[in-house]
């Protein structure tokens, strides 16, 4: 004899990732981030200020105070920075769906949540590939294309934060049972 079904299908394996999978790609981020600020440690001033330059000569400003060696360590620190954004666009995405209880498919604005890092990783992704050309070909890419760097990584660390504090936000309200 067949069990009796409730009205609601179980869900997929892959709509509510497991806690395994949760960690795993949490604890990847983490290494890959602490290996990538070990190695950019030298660099003065930092990455994140070379991200912010919206103009060829902000750009080259910081590339002249790095010299050749701080250059070197820069254009290899994409070894690693390619790896993390994947790996922290991954954790993201789970740790929306499964600790802030994001629905799939999207029923509510809680949805943004879910791609907010994956997209962040895409525009970091967009952003390190500007940066590689300036490096590998100085003056070879318009004015424009600094401005839209800047753009990208601006676009990308509001991503960022947003994903912070609307899982802040959604833990939150999922305590107090809203």
């Amino acid at each position: 004899m067949r069990p009796e079904r409730s009205g609601t299908p179980p869900a997929a394996p892959w709509a509510r990732p497991g806690r395994t999978a949760v960690a795993a790609a949490g604890i990847v981020s983490a290494l890959l981030f602490v290996l990538m600020a070990l190695h950019a440690t030298p660099l003065q001033p930092s990455i994140p200020l070379l991200q912010f330059c919206f103009s060829e000569a902000c750009f080259n400003e910081v590339l002249a105070q790095w010299q050749a060696a701080g250059i070197e360590r820069f254009k290899e620190h994409f070894w690693i920075d390619f790896p993390f954004l994947v790996s922290y666009g991954i954790f993201g995405h789970l740790l929306a769906r499964q600790r802030f209880g994001v629905p799939s498919p999207p029923a509510t604005g809680r949805w943004r949540l879910a791609v907010a890092l994956p997209l962040a990783a895409v525009l970091d992704a967009a952003e390190n590939a500007l940066h590689l050309g300036f490096v590998h070909a100085p003056g070879a890419f318009p004015e424009l294309s600094y401005a839209v760097a800047g753009v990208l990584a601006t676009g990308k660390w509001l991503l960022i934060v947003a994903f912070v504090i609307g899982g802040v936000r959604a833990l939150w309200r999922r305590r107090a049972g809203r």
